[in-house]
């Protein structure tokens, strides 16, 4: 049985990247042992010392129970409830976006098998994404990462994509063809019946940090763009211009710090590039006015609009391409209205 604070919670956890046992965080004892510093979170790299807090918001954050459709179901199917602990148990904290889980003392996983079987159910994708089975003994098996999977809408990890439903999540396609014909890196994007299959850009080799994490580990309030300035990036700052530009000619006011972040190299953590640009759930908004939400369930925004106009000038390939985009497929999946306010804000960048 695992160590228990006597309420029946487990009371150490230990942060490992893949089978290197990174830190190890005592709630019962209110204490933080770091086994390996170089091995650690972005969120936790910076810090000295890492308070016992620190290491359990970490922890928290990573599991954060979303309320999206069908999760209880899956929280049922699985023998978790809301129960942090239990949720530990069962998934290990497995996430399809780096390489880091989660240890209780009576684990004895590898990371070879956590990830050998890391969302090879798929009837429980199936089932996170309609909320039906004819399996569910099958909901059981494998390991899901569906428990640190963020974002409000419907999605899971089914082979090498993560997939959403077509009803929420049809404009991800032509946001898609649109950034790939004015040269923007966007997340490879099919239409698949019902579903909407987006290509994962993470491996086991290649890691993603999302910027709210690196916010903390810059130990900033201000954008990330600001701080790739500061320590040289430039080439990392010129690939945020190009977000800011995208996102606000597909008016996309959901451009929080969830939703973008950093590639970097899983053994060495040494940034690779942005992220390609995802999570266009709802673009071509119709209530669009420039901004994007900064960081989710806050009030902040990010002026696309200004940034937009003032870096525009940094990137000639994407005016020139701008000016002879086929728009004959993206229109068939954007309202009309839609696309002429998209048209306008094109225009307007041109000008």
């Amino acid at each position: 049985m695992p160590e228990s604070n006597g309420n029946g919670r487990v009371s150490k956890y230990t942060i490992m990247h893949e089978d290197t046992p990174v830190l190890l965080f005592d709630r019962k004892g209110d204490a933080v042992t770091v086994y390996e510093p170089k091995y650690l979170p972005f969120a936790l790299r910076n810090l000295d010392p890492i308070r016992p807090v620190d290491a359990f918001e970490w922890i928290a954050t990573r599991l954060e129970n979303v309320q999206r459709p069908y999760m209880n179901m899956v929280y049922i199917a699985r023998k978790v409830g809301r129960d942090r602990d239990k949720m530990i148990k069962d998934s290990s904290g497995i996430s399809f976006t780096d390489n880091f889980w989660l240890k209780t003392s009576d684990m004895d996983h590898t990371w070879s098998e956590l990830s050998s079987l890391r969302d090879k159910s798929r009837e429980l994708s199936l089932y996170a994404l309609t909320g039906k089975t004819d399996n569910p003994a099958e909901l059981l098996s494998g390991h899901t990462s569906l428990f640190t999977t963020k974002g409000f809408f419907t999605k899971a990890i089914i082979g090498e994509n993560l997939v959403k439903l077509r009803e929420e999540a049809e404009l991800e396609y032509p946001a898609y063809l649109f950034g790939e014909q004015i040269g923007i890196s966007v997340a490879k994007c099919e239409l698949d019946g019902d579903f909407v299959n987006i290509e994962l850009f993470t491996n086991e080799k290649i890691s993603l940090v999302h910027a709210a994490e690196l916010k903390r580990y810059f130990d900033t309030d201000e954008e990330i763009y600001n701080e790739f300035v500061r320590i040289g990036r430039k080439d990392i700052a010129a690939q945020i211009e190009r977000l800011y530009i995208f996102n606000y000619l597909i008016g996309n006011p959901d451009m929080h710090d969830e939703n973008t972040g950093v590639l970097y190299d899983a053994k060495t953590f040494e940034f690779i590039s942005l992220a390609p640009c995802y999570d266009h759930n709802i673009a071509f908004n119709i209530e669009f006015m420039g901004v994007s939400n900064a960081t989710k369930g806050r009030s902040s925004l990010l002026p696309l609009d200004d940034w937009s106009k003032r870096f525009i000038k940094n990137h000639d390939d994407i005016v020139e391409r701008l000016q002879s985009v086929d728009y004959s497929e993206i229109r068939k999946y954007v309202p009309a209205e839609r696309f002429a306010e998209s048209q306008a804000r094109i225009k307007e960048l041109l000008e």
